[in-house]
């Protein structure tokens, strides 16, 4: 330890963790340990990067350090690592201003392991040997015959190229160019695809050597492991043997505005009436308190965020969008608030700007709704003190993430907005002293640091921009020499033998490995006792710090298809609507004030023996004493929502499809997936009904036609609480006050009916091939198909060979996708998907060539043993308490018993290579019969020579 100098150290108890930050003696590197009893440990090394142009360095740069390194290699350690390792997070993250590479693992030894790769990686990194890695995650030009048009292409590239597709992120983009037009925030992090070609490999090189050395490193080591020995092996392996650079990566303050900006742009839609995006954006000066950074979001929320919305109420009763959107950005030196209306006109920025300042101002002269403000204070409260996290966000990666937001700015502060507890009752006293009030006339309303930015709607905008790009290349390939012109042939063909090129067997064997002995051959036993009461009670008896969470499920597998749409829709109204009692603004006030959630949706689920199961779920959690509250206010959300406010319903209606059409670009994958599986599977077909394609119809016909059907919509809403009958319910309960639950679940088990006369439409499975096109600049193509028989252990194994291996390989290494994926069903169905993809056809391609590969793999004992370690890992979750009882319920209704989650474990172990060629033949059955979807770019989708059965517009 005495490489180290100690800087400070506390016990922070609301992540109960001894927090410790050091300086490296040698590089000044800032390391810090999180010393807690959490088994997921989590590493992260973090560097300040702020971009310097628009061609997206940094972010090609976090890319390609993970491709190979001095001790490592290899050229993908990061994809060997996703399909050989016990990982519960591995990524890597390029914000504005920094870079972030962290990893997660529950067992030692792989976290060693893990740590120890990312060190090398982003020290080390290959990128100084091969060229290549540049140009397969940045950009090349792609020639592969002399004649073919000149193409760009990237991993990175067409990442971006889909980025750009989505009008939000461009928004967005826009207006951070316009709040800082002098400083590194202006820049584009990811890269705008106009500018990522103008980066060389030279510049590329010389941004790593400088921003990629410990001196200018963050470095946080979390969980439950032997901190000092942890500190010795950074030191010796790594920091002892780097010097210190001065290089100032410090970032620089926006000069003040003297008055407001203007922007306007353009983006591509079919439909250019009222579908301009505004936005009215305010940048925050630095250096803000946590405290005060806290008030101004809960303030935020107040205004603009939550159902009734004093702000927001008023942008929509003028009829100036269909939605309203609010961020508070705080991932950078200057924090910035975006306000922003979708479905807008162009002609209405003025207004909008208007009716905000007015809005605003009335409500400071006033006085703030101190009873609003005071329920999103208690609500974020329960929030904070729950110390939810997901399996997608390790609780030690969320530490990391909040401490680096004041880390990274100010070196003696990496814990403030770590610990937040105490500044709740801080802000209970400034909701009585006016600093609400205060905040917001100083920082929003009378700030000249402001950005008024609105996106306009142009039909085929998408066209002239790539007509544009294509002319670029053409005449750029018209300018060559025939010599000229056959280099870039050979290089293409290079970096495809580069790629193509398997690592060595020193490669592949310099990378950590561990043993199946490392593997718990048992799944986790997790907690769940049946309880006979009135009704069915799934219990599930973990720790919840005082909270009950609450659950009920309502079978209604016999609801019809057009009712399941309509129900769904129902589930989206319910606490958007006022009921006989109270306004939906109070209403929502008293939930954030008295229960932690309530929530209401319709879910499906497919048993083991492939019955379809849809079930109305009601979920809650609420403190131990305020459980008579959750059963309340959901009787009277249920009983007494006035469905007949038609006014109200249309504002909700309008919201959906605005979210919705908004979100495709991001979701574009998924939803392909889940559509190409609808056309042949009852269970995806709902689940299109219920958030994909098919929602998106369904909800712009009810908003098209609602005034003719507005009376049927009354009807059908008032009707659907009889759904909720004694004959269907099941509930579940996890937390610590069973009785007192009980006696309220009893009351409200009492005052259920038990009417339910609902007849199953039939379902007429099909194969159907079909293309939707959109103003989107990449593609997401998807194949489903079903293949008959038992669903072993094996399909898993086979899941992570292809995902990481040959789908990785072929789509995005080869073919320049952002990324490719495979699923495969207990119930039969495989399915393909890709993301951000410049190709489709060559994608399919690659789909129907599986069964050739798979045929053809030859894997010896070593390698098959590092893809069933994998397997376990991508079949592993970290997961809450409350989480874990989610998790144990829907195992139990989908009759998964422990026992068959231990024999797919145990067939994951004693898999041979046999087993895993001989799944070949279920392959090819499932694309003998398979569906497909493509969700793209109009002019690819014209291009493609596959067959569909319809191309229809989003």
């Amino acid at each position: 330890m005495s490489n180290y100098t100690k800087i400070s150290e506390k016990y922070i108890e609301e992540i109960d963790a001894n927090f410790v930050t050091y300086e490296h003696n040698k590089t000044k590197a800032k390391v810090a340990t999180i010393a807690c009893d959490d088994d997921n440990k989590v590493f992260t090394i973090a560097f300040r990067t702020p971009p310097i142009d628009n061609s997206g360095l940094t972010h090609i740069l976090e890319h390609s350090v993970l491709c190979g390194s001095d001790k490592y290699p290899l050229k993908d350690p990061f994809v060997e690592l996703l399909k050989s390792s016990l990982n519960t997070f591995l990524n890597a993250m390029t914000f504005y201003d920094k870079t972030v590479y962290p990893v997660a693992s529950k067992n030692l030894k792989d976290f060693k392991n893990l740590m120890d790769v990312y060190l090398d990686a982003v020290f080390h990194p290959n990128i100084y040997k091969h060229k290549e890695i540049f140009e397969q995650e940045g950009w090349h030009y792609h020639l592969e015959n002399r004649s073919d048009d000149i193409e760009y292409n990237g991993v990175v590239y067409n990442e971006m190229k889909g980025a750009f597709s989505d009008p939000e992120d461009t928004l967005f983009r826009l207006i951070k160019k316009t709040l800082f037009p002098e400083t590194a925030y202006g820049f584009e992090s990811g890269g705008d695809p106009k500018y990522i070609p103008d980066l060389t490999y030279e510049k590329f090189l010389d941004f790593h050597s400088k921003y990629y050395s410990a001196s200018n490193s963050y470095i946080y080591i979390y969980g439950n492991c032997d901190m000092e020995e942890r500190l010795d092996y950074l030191d010796k392996e790594y920091l002892s043997k780097m010097d210190y650079v001065e290089f100032d990566t410090t970032l620089k303050i926006e000069p003040p505005f003297k008055r407001p900006k203007y922007k306007s742009e353009y983006y591509s839609n079919d439909d250019v009436n009222n579908k301009t995006f505004l936005s009215y954006n305010i940048r925050m000066p630095e250096g803000l308190d946590t405290r005060y950074i806290m008030a101004l979001d809960i303030l935020i929320t107040s205004l603009f965020n939550v159902t009734g919305a004093p702000i927001k109420e008023a942008i929509i009763k003028e009829k100036l969008g269909d939605d309203v959107d609010v961020t508070f950005d705080v991932e950078m030196l200057e924090p910035i608030i975006s306000i922003v209306v979708s479905g807008a006109s162009s002609a209405n920025e003025e207004r909008f700007i208007e009716v905000i300042d007015k809005k605003l101002s009335e409500l400071i002269k006033k006085g703030f709704d101190k009873k609003s403000i005071l329920s999103i204070i208690n609500h974020e409260e329960f929030l904070a003190r729950e110390k939810s996290f997901s399996p997608h966000m390790p609780k030690g990666l969320m530490v990391t993430l909040n401490s680096l937001t004041s880390w990274l700015y100010d070196d003696n502060d990496p814990t403030s907005n770590v610990e937040v507890i105490k500044y709740f009752s801080q802000m209970k006293e400034d909701l009585e002293n006016g600093v609400f009030e205060e905040l917001a006339l100083k920082l929003i309303l009378n700030s000249n640091n402001k950005s008024f930015v609105k996106l306009n709607p142009v039909k085929d905008y998408d066209l002239k921009e790539k007509n544009e790009l294509k002319e670029k290349l053409k005449k750029y390939k018209d300018s060559l020499s025939e010599d000229e012109l056959s280099k870039i042939v050979r290089e293409t063909q290079a970096l495809s033998d580069y790629q193509s090129k398997p690592d060595g067997i020193d490669a592949l064997n310099s990378l950590p490995k561990l043993e199946l002995s490392d593997i718990d051959a048992l799944p986790e036993e997790l907690k769940l006792e049946v309880r006979e009461e009135k009704y069915k009670v799934l219990y599930s008896d973990y720790h919840t710090n005082g909270i009950s969470y609450i659950k009920y499920y309502f079978d209604i597998s016999d609801i019809n298809d057009k009712d399941f749409s309509y129900l769904n829709l129902y589930t989206s109204l319910l606490l958007k609507l006022s009921t006989k009692r109270h306004s939906y603004y109070e209403l929502n006030e008293i939930i954030r004030n008295n229960v932690g959630r309530l929530s209401f949706s319709l879910a499906s689920y497919k048993k083991e023996n492939k019955e379809v199961v849809t079930s109305f779920n009601i979920s809650g959690a609420a403190l131990d004493n305020k459980i008579d509250y959750f059963y309340e206010i959901l009787n009277e959300v249920i009983n007494d929502t006035l469905f007949t406010d038609t006014k109200r319903m249309y504002e909700v209606i309008s919201e959906l499809r605005s979210n919705i059409e908004n979100s495709i670009v991001g979701r574009g994958s998924l939803i392909a997936l889940v559509r190409a599986q609808s056309f042949d599977d009852y269970y995806s077909y709902l689940s299109d009904l219920a958030g994909g394609i098919g929602y998106i119809d369904f909800i712009r016909y009810v908003y098209d036609n609602f005034d003719n059907i507005k009376d049927e919509l009354v009807n059908r809403f008032e009707g659907y609480k009889r759904l909720l009958t004694k004959k269907n319910i099941i509930v579940g309960y996890c937390g610590n006050n069973y009785s007192s639950f009980i006696d309220y679940s009893n009351k409200y088990y009492e005052s259920l009916g038990n009417e339910l006369n609902y007849e199953k439409s039939e379902f007429v499975p099909k194969i159907y091939k079909e293309a939707i096109k959109t103003p989107f600049n990449v593609n997401f193509v998807s194949r489903v198909g079903k293949f008959n028989g038992y669903f072993s252990g094996y399909y898993t194994i086979m899941q992570n060979l292809l995902g990481m291996d040959y789908l990785w390989d072929r789509i995005r290494v080869h073919g320049g996708a952002y990324g490719a994926n495979i699923r495969i069903t207990s119930d039969g169905y495989i399915g393909y998907t890709s993301y951000r993809d410049p190709n489709i056809d060559s994608t399919d391609k690659v789909y129907n060539e599986v069964c050739d590969y798979i045929d053809n793999i030859n894997l010896d004992e070593e390698a098959l043993t590092r893809y069933k370690i994998g397997t376990f890992g991508m079949i592993q979750s970290v997961l809450h308490n409350k989480d874990k009882a989610e998790l144990a319920r829907t195992l139990y209704l989908k009759d998964i018993t422990y026992d068959i989650r231990k024999k797919q474990r145990e067939e994951i172990l004693e898999a041979t290579l046999s087993d895993i060629k001989n799944l070949s033949s279920s392959f090819k059955e499932a694309l003998e019969s398979s569906s497909l979807c493509v969700i793209g770019a109009k002019d690819s989708i014209e291009k493609s020579e596959l067959k569909f059965d319809d191309k229809r517009n989003l």
